[in-house]
C-alpha cells in the first residue's frame, strides 16, 4: 500500500488522526535534486486520546498489518515564544513485515503531567521502550504494566533529556 491508501484505511476508522505535510525548508536540499527530502512514508498525528482505537487497528486491520512496532520515543518542544505552548510529542514508528510499509505516529502531550495510554498490551516491545521514554523525559504511559525507571536509578532527579534539565553536581562527578 502507499501512503495515501493507508491514510484512507486510517481516516476512515479513526477521527481526529491527520497527515503530517512534509516540513517547511528554505531552500534546495544539497543532493537531492533541488528538492527537498522526505521519507515516502507516511507521517500522522492523533490525539492522545485516540491512540489505543488508532494502534488496535494498525494492527489488527487484514489491510495494514503493522505487525513490529519499531521505536518509541520522544521529542521536547520548550516555549520559544510567549504564544506557543510548550508540549512534548510521543513518536512511534511502525513497521509491516508482511507488506513492507512503514508508518510515524506523533501524539503531542503537554510539558506538565504529560500522560499517553501506554501500547503493550498489543506490541511487547512497547514495554521497554515506553520505560525508556518515561525515564528520559518523565512521560507517563497509562495501562503500563511496570512502569518505572530503566537506566536511571530510582532516585535520580528530573528528566534528563527534556530542554530544560540542569544537571546538579553530585557524587558520582568526578
Amino acid at each position: 500500500m502507499n501512503p495515501s491508501e493507508i491514510y484512507a484505511v486510517v481516516a476512515t476508522q479513526v477521527t481526529g488522526v491527520k497527515e503530517l505535510p512534509p516540513p517547511a525548508v528554505n531552500g534546495p536540499a544539497a543532493g537531492h535534486e533541488g528538492r527537498p527530502y522526505r521519507d515516502p512514508n507516511l507521517f500522522l498525528s492523533c490525539p492522545a486520546e485516540k491512540l489505543p482505537a488508532l494502534a488496535k487497528i494498525l494492527k489488527e486491520d487484514a489491510k495494514l498489518g503493522f505487525d513490529y512496532l519499531v521505536m518509541v520515543t520522544a521529542v521536547d518542544h520548550p516555549r520559544t515564544t510567549a504564544a506557543e505552548l510548550a508540549r512534548m510529542d510521543v513518536v512511534y514508528q511502525f513497521y509491516s513485515l508482511a507488506r513492507r510499509h512503514r508508518l510515524v505516529v506523533k501524539v503531542s502531550v503537554p510539558r506538565e503531567n504529560p500522560e499517553v495510554p501506554s501500547l503493550a498490551d498489543l506490541w511487547s516491545t512497547a514495554d521497554w521502550q515506553e520505560r525508556e521514554v518515561y525515564d528520559m523525559f518523565g512521560i507517563r504511559f497509562a495501562g503500563h504494566p511496570d512502569l518505572r525507571r530503566i537506566l536511571m536509578w530510582d532516585e535520580f532527579p528530573g528528566w534528563p533529556l527534556r530542554k530544560d534539565y540542569v544537571h546538579v553536581p553530585d557524587r558520582y562527578d568526578d
